[in-house]
């Protein structure tokens, strides 16, 4: 309660001191700015592109967050959960690096949900898995800031603009633009450490900008290598290790940028990421009271849980301007490799000494008293995506119209193999295999879409759009070892199904301008995410396929800044209903997907206020309220009409306020500050369970000096070192409340402190 006190304190506060916004600004046409730099544009407009067009964000007839790469280096935040807060209604779960779901608007049946309900693009490019079969809903890009303009947050449906998958919203990097005419570069070194951790991390970034052909050929590379340390101790006796959460994050950009003529271009780029990790960010937990047992920022594994993400991004835009008519054509390929290894002793042991007894005696094995269980999971992607659209604005005078096609075509892999180990030394057992398990799965999707404005006068116009699409998917699987020798009587279980269906989504938004300044608008949108073929497990009486589900979201907000910019607001209210919801549930240990046959909803606000007096200073606050629940009881899930959507805060907020000193010359400090808020979660539904996870407030603080081409930048966050859970889940094939039953809880990182050094030429 005296954290809502304060967090409402500081909203009336904020429109007592008309508010702010913090640094997101138009894409750079040039490399990224420097802090100077973005203080002189503090005024400009924001300009947003997500919406397939380049609009000024207070003109989009939509709910939409910006945030700035370069606040975010200024910050030191390089991952989601470092600046989740920041964005008014979305939400996380993340219980390593290189693995987030993102929730947009409370769109989310927890952290085992089959699909994303929100979509990723970088630039012109779509990320991820659209199928449910190979981990999309966590399996997402989290990218370092050191090459990126702006992070876009599109919230609600976007059926129409995006298709499949962005039934919550759609998350978009956009990356720094190259430039045609200057040589140009910037170099950084950085360190920070972590309370609790043992070893300092350390960044290295840099980028550098080639025109080859002045004004018509040029290049532009970038590249990092991090080393985030870590601060959850592994307190096994036999393996004994500290700071096992500890990740080395690398990758890089480049991109080949032609102009043939000043009305076609082409941009051939390549995006590269790889995230390896020790360990998991999870402490063991009582399951009762979910108090550590093994002590602060600490667990116990029996075998190393380590971790592989890898991103590979080619993408060709060509853009061309066929006088009237603006086109786009956007091909592109990725592979997504995600390796994780997961101690499941607790989860499987139990279940094993089961079966082992029962076959045992007949297969001519004998269980070892000390035996351990190693999960190994593989998951890959390999897509190709194509999108071609023609935009024509102002025809007759009162019309602009968008058509366009897509299509998308991935081959996915998803594998489970589980080992045995001796947890007295660690040496493997030659044993019948317990469990091995393969999932091939396709995706081809084709769509048409069209968005249309008509304007009815110079003030009022309303946009409308429609989208088709088609999907077909294939689905094998293999499944192999004891446990389908005990549950199905038969060595393997081997399945292949087909799945297509034909979705329209469609939206409805008018929009009225009284002035220049001023923006009014409604929206009614829809989306889904496709269904699927179902595994077979063996214990049968499941249906074949699952349906897509179905989302439609109304919504109605203001945008308004003053005459001179100091000053801007947005504000939204909406509601959204979620009909034939996607479950995941199980049966014999084994699971699969239905569709719920109730609905859920989620209702709320949300609020910006930028505030920016002068270019030395700005505020901004952030705030939302998100209520999503349970419309009717889901017993797949093992929810009840009511029940809370795991993982979604009714409130969250942050407050972020920086001031620039002038020191004389070109030199300039910079002193600003974030305070966040999270408000309390509930983790799973009741029937199974629920944990729940209460509110926490964070602050940063960071200092900034810059003299010419050189800056130093300092930045402390978590100063009061919260603890608090991100996600709990059961370390045992069941969720429990019961006394010594142990959870597995991810924890906020704690204190963090850096700092960071940058040249540029």
């Amino acid at each position: 309660m005296r954290r809502r006190s304060l967090l409402a304190a500081s909203t009336a506060l904020a429109l007592a001191l008309p508010s702010a916004a913090h640094a997101q600004q138009a894409p750079a046409p040039a490399p990224a700015a420097t802090d100077a730099e973005a203080q002189d544009t503090a005024a400009a407009d924001i300009i947003v592109t997500a919406t397939k067009a380049n609009e000024r964000l207070l003109d989009v007839p939509a709910s939409v967050s910006v945030v700035s790469a370069t606040d975010l280096l200024e910050q030191g935040a390089v991952r989601f959960t470092d600046y989740a807060a920041q964005v008014p209604g979305l939400s996380l779960t993340s219980a390593r690096q290189g693995v987030t779901q993102v929730v947009v608007r409370g769109i989310t049946t927890g952290a085992a949900q089959p699909g994303s309900t929100t979509a990723f693009y970088v630039d012109e490019a779509p990320v991820g898995s659209v199928n449910a079969y190979t981990g999309g809903n966590a399996i997402t890009p989290d990218l370092d800031p050191s090459d990126l303009s702006q992070v876009e947050v599109l919230k609600g449906p976007q059926g129409t603009l995006y298709g499949a998958g962005a039934v919550g919203g759609l998350l978009k990097f956009t990356t720094a633009a190259p430039d045609f005419n200057d040589l140009a570069g910037r170099a950084s070194v950085g360190l920070n450490g972590v309370s609790g951790g043992r070893k300092l991390g350390y960044a290295a970034r840099a980028a550098l900008n080639v025109p080859l052909v002045t004004d018509r050929l040029t290049f532009r590379a970038s590249g990092f290598y991090r080393f985030d340390p870590g601060y959850i101790d592994n307190v096994n006796p036999r393996i004994g290790r500290n700071d096992v959460n500890e990740a080395v994050v690398t990758g890089g950009r480049g991109v080949l940028s032609m102009r043939f003529g000043p009305d076609v271009s082409l941009d051939l780029s390549a995006l590269l990421q790889d995230t390896i990790t020790q360990g998991s960010n999870a402490v063991d937990l009582d399951a009762a009271t979910l108090r550590p047992v093994s002590g602060d920022l600490k667990q116990d594994r029996s075998a190393p849980e380590r971790g592989l993400t890898k991103l590979r991004l080619y993408n060709a835009t060509l853009r061309a301007d066929l006088g009237g008519i603006d086109l786009v054509s956007s091909t592109t390929f990725q592979k997504i490799l995600n390796r994780d290894n997961v101690d499941s002793r607790r989860n499987f042991v139990p279940l094993y000494q089961l079966v082992g007894s029962l076959l045992g005696p007949v297969l001519g094995f004998r269980i070892p008293a000390d035996v351990g269980l190693l999960t190994r999971f593989v998951k890959t992607t390999d897509r190709w995506s194509q999108e071609l659209r023609a935009t024509a604005n102002d025809l007759g005078g009162f019309l602009d119209l968008q058509v366009g096609g897509y299509w998308t075509h991935e081959d996915d892999v998803n594998q489970l193999s589980i080992d045995y180990f001796s947890q007295t030394t660690g040496a493997p057992y030659v044993l019948p295999p317990f469990a091995n398990a393969q999932i091939l799965s396709t995706y081809e999707e084709w769509s048409a879409f069209g968005n249309a404005r008509v304007k009815l006068g110079d003030r009022f116009d309303v946009l409308g759009g429609i989208r088709v699409a088609h999907d077909d998917q294939t689905y094998y699987q293999n499944y192999s070892g004891l446990l389908i020798l005990a549950s199905a009587r038969q060595p393997s279980l081997i399945a292949s199904g087909t799945e297509s269906a034909t979705v329209t989504t469609w939206m409805v938004s008018p929009r009225f301008r009284p002035t220049d300044d001023l923006t009014l608008y409604g929206r009614v949108a829809t989306g889904y995410r496709p269904g699927g073929p179902n595994p077979a497990p063996p214990t049968g009486n499941i249906p074949n396929t699952f349906s897509p589900d179905e989302l439609i979201q109304y919504e109605v907000g203001v945008k308004a800044q003053t005459a001179d910019r100091t000053l801007s607001a947005d504000a939204a209210l909406f509601y959204t209903n979620w009909d034939k919801i996607q479950i995941q549930t199980s049966a014999g240990g084994f699971n699969f997907i239905v569709n719920s046959p109730g609905s859920a909803r989620s209702q709320g606000a949300e609020l910006t206020l930028r505030y920016n007096p002068t270019r030395a200073f700005n505020v901004t606050l952030n705030t939302a309220y998100t209520d999503a629940k349970l419309q009717d009881d889901a017993p797949a899930a093992g929810g009840l009409d009511g029940d809370r959507l795991p993982y979604v805060p009714k409130w969250s907020g942050s407050i972020v306020a920086d001031y620039s000193i002038p020191l004389g010359g070109d030199a300039a400090l910079t002193l600003g500050g974030t305070a966040n808020y999270v408000g309390d979660r509930v983790s799973d539904y009741s029937n199974r369970f629920p944990k729940r996870l209460g509110d926490y407030a964070t602050f940063d603080l960071r200092a900034g000096l810059a003299a010419g081409n050189l800056s130093l930048n300092a930045f402390v966050r978590n100063l009061t070192d919260e603890r608090q859970i991100l996600v709990a889940t059961p370390q045992a094939t069941a969720p429990s409340a019961t006394p010594g039953a142990l959870y597995a809880g991810a924890i906020i990182q704690p204190r963090t402190a850096g700092v960071e050094a940058a040249i540029r030429f």
